[in-house]
């Protein structure tokens, strides 16, 4: 049993001693700040305190997992054999950085309570955050400096037993839009086709009178994915937006039967959430209302949700996930750059840094979504598979989850987007490789 000495056990420290010790390396611990009890212990501890009593394992404290506040801290950033660390010090003899703050502030989003310009959808933007600024976005240091600490722990006390994670993947499709022009009513077809008409683009309004009557519309890609998860024995989620008509909220009804046959039909052969309307991070109710559809619709309980262009406030939004009976969020990651947001490529659960507090909403972070490269950085698809080819490889040596987002049509054979649905293909061959 791992005894850790510190000055006083805060909701903070107790979040990040569960979030290291038993969820990511699977070994239990107690905590003491009685300093008799710690220098009488005779098996594994760790001193986290600001002063070396011995020869025990000495993690120098920042103030951080002390405190009941949120303030702007100048964070510092340098490296420590090769890894990019926050809280540096050299009296941390062992590890020379406070792991445990350090591990704090990414994991719980500290920099996302602060002030911050958002963009024009309200969101946090990749180039504010640390990571990006110190090139280490694309990068899962949490789970390597727990990794270090593990090797540490392990060198000292060779009796202790760790739990060794495997590589996983989740592959997961948002459907904001299920068909390109199935399942329209009549004022929506009219305008979209008038509108075609305008932009002299024929192929489209060809396209759309074949769906209304023989021809399979091009965004339906479900068989064809049905196939890809089944032979490949992929974990799937399909997050269905079912959100009331709004400017960005565009999906067919969730009451037309094309819509209600399709839910139930993928809801046979994959996981299924829910995909939060654009404006339910910031309307108290929304999310149970949607949620509610869904789980009508499928009959079957819905707790997995990804926010509508990963859209969310932070702690509100996830607050409202919990109040609506959501226990696994998978939002977290940014629109315009690939990466890890939290630093972390393993679940984790939130902790609500504004009443501080440890809360039982389970975070699956998110690796990469098509959309950071066809819509932000722009990248051709080869150079685009190059990027997700890499950041699997980041995954698998961190034994955690790669988490990938694509939408029904990048998948598809539009013309638009045949050259995605095979960056789609080559990154299944990958992540079906257990080599």
């Amino acid at each position: 049993m791992l005894l850790i000495y510190l000055p006083a056990i805060t909701s903070r420290t107790e979040y990040v001693f569960d979030l290291i010790f038993r969820n990511e390396l699977g070994i239990e611990y107690i905590t003491t700040t009685d300093i008799k009890i710690f220098e009488t212990y005779q098996q594994e501890k760790i001193n986290y305190s600001s002063t070396c009593m011995g020869e025990e394992i000495f993690i120098k404290a920042s103030s951080l997992l002390f405190e009941q506040s949120i303030k702007k801290i100048n964070i510092t950033v340098e490296k420590r054999q090769e890894i990019p660390v926050l809280f540096p010090n050299a009296d941390s003899r062992d590890i020379g950085f406070d792991i445990f703050g350090a591990v704090f502030y990414m994991v719980s989003r500290y920099e996302e309570y602060l002030p911050f310009n958002p963009d024009k959808h309200g969101r946090f933007k990749a180039a504010d955050s640390v990571a990006y600024q110190n090139n280490f976005l694309q990068y899962p240091v949490v789970n390597t400096w727990i990794n270090f600490l593990k090797n540490i722990l392990a060198k000292k006390f060779p009796s202790l037993q760790f739990y060794t994670s495997s590589f996983k993947a989740i592959v997961t499709y948002d459907i904001d839009i299920a068909y390109a022009f199935s399942g329209r009513g009549l004022l929506r077809l009219s305008g979209a086709t008038a509108k075609d008409v305008v932009n002299f683009n024929f192929k489209n309004i060809i396209n759309r009178l074949g769906s209304l009557f023989t021809k399979k519309d091009p965004w339906d890609v479900y068989d064809f994915l049905k196939d890809a998860i089944i032979k490949n024995k992929l974990t799937s989620i399909f997050f269905f937006l079912v959100g009331d008509y709004s400017r960005y909220d565009k999906n067919v009804s969730y009451e037309h039967p094309l819509m209600v046959r399709l839910i139930k039909k993928v809801s046979a052969f994959s996981e299924i959430g829910i995909h939060p309307s654009y404006k339910s991070s910031v309307i108290p109710g929304k999310i149970l209302i949607e949620k509610n559809r869904l789980e009508k619709i499928s009959d079957k309980p819905i707790t997995k949700s990804r926010q509508h262009y990963l859209k969310f406030n932070l702690p509100d939004t996830y607050n409202q996930l919990l109040a609506a009976g959501i226990t696994e969020d998978y939002s977290m990651g940014f629109a315009d750059i690939p990466g890890f947001r939290a630093g972390i490529c393993t679940p984790f659960y939130f902790y609500d840094l504004k009443n501080e507090k440890i809360t039982s909403l389970k975070i699956f972070p998110m690796t990469c979504m098509e959309a950071n490269f066809l819509y932000y950085s722009k990248l051709k698809p080869e150079e685009s598979l190059e990027v997700i080819l890499a950041l699997i490889n980041e995954v698998k040596k961190a034994g955690g989850i790669f988490i990938s987002v694509w939408h029904n049509h990048t998948v598809s054979e539009d013309d638009l987007y045949k050259d995605w649905k095979w960056v789609h293909n080559e990154m299944i061959k990958r992540i079906s490789d257990k080599n």
